[in-house]
């Protein structure tokens, strides 16, 4: 009787590969941040009421609180001019209700955007679990046979719940941040362009040399730092198991 190819790869013993061999086994896979986001884009599209309400309420909470300084500027010059300028004190006004609405402003939006963001998440994990355990349920009979359901189980449900974690820190932390960024520095160059000039280059540097660092250093150590992991917790699993059937055995 013959033997599938997942028998073969399931039953074959593996030869312990050295560190650069794996290196060079996890350099040549794709980055998972560009496998990431085009499956999470795919899901954030079957939901565009949600995913506008959710970028219209945090990055219009980002630009409120981004034009908070320009409107404080705008008080405290109408403040340290003279009291009983007519002007001044009509501009101080206007600068103390310009602050009062962009918090208000800042306050629903964001809070728009919190009561979006749940049902956005909660629909999303569901529909990645759904697809998950139907492809899972299309495999063969023998990749069935070979595997261990909890364990595949627990895949699955890892990668829904990073779902929650992943759209908290892109669409809550990294686009509003990125907004506020980019914005702060447009201001300032508009008010002070050297000043603005300085930041944006800065910030560009910055972002340059985290991004390198993240994919050419910090990326492969964790591929290969999970995959030692996983390779030691395989050895300390199978030294478990035969303790326990030679105690079997003895007794």
């Amino acid at each position: 009787m013959g033997t599938s190819g997942l028998d073969r790869t399931v039953f074959t013993p593996r030869v312990p590969q050295t560190h650069s061999a794996m290196t060079s086994q996890d350099d040549k896979r794709p980055a998972a941040i560009g496998l990431v986001l085009p499956f999470a884009l795919e899901h954030w599209l079957k939901q565009p009421v949600r995913a506008t309400i959710i970028l219209v309420g945090f990055l219009g909470a980002a630009v409120a609180d981004l034009f908070m300084p320009v409107y404080s500027g705008r008080l405290v010059d109408a403040l340290t001019s003279v009291p009983s300028d007519e002007a001044a004190r009509h501009a101080a006004l206007i600068a103390f209700a310009g602050i009062l609405a962009l918090g208000l402003l800042s306050i629903m939006l964001r809070f728009t955007g919190l009561r979006a963001i749940v049902p956005f998440t909660l629909q999303t994990m569901s529909d990645v679990a759904r697809g998950a355990f139907m492809r899972v349920q299309r495999f063969s009979t023998d990749w069935h046979a070979n595997s261990f359901a909890g364990s595949t189980v627990r895949k699955i449900t890892r990668g829904m719940w990073a779902f929650d974690l992943l759209n908290h820190t892109i669409l809550m932390a990294l686009l509003p941040s990125l907004t506020v960024l980019v914005g702060s520095t447009i201001l300032l160059g508009l008010h002070w362009p050297e000043l603005g000039a300085v930041i944006g280059l800065g910030a560009v540097i910055y972002v340059a040399i985290t991004t390198a660092l993240t994919i050419g250093y910090i990326a492969p150590a964790a591929r290969v730092s999970k995959r030692l992991g996983q390779q030691s917790h395989r050895h300390a699993s199978g030294r478990a198991h035969l303790q326990y059937c030679g105690e079997i055995f003895r007794c």
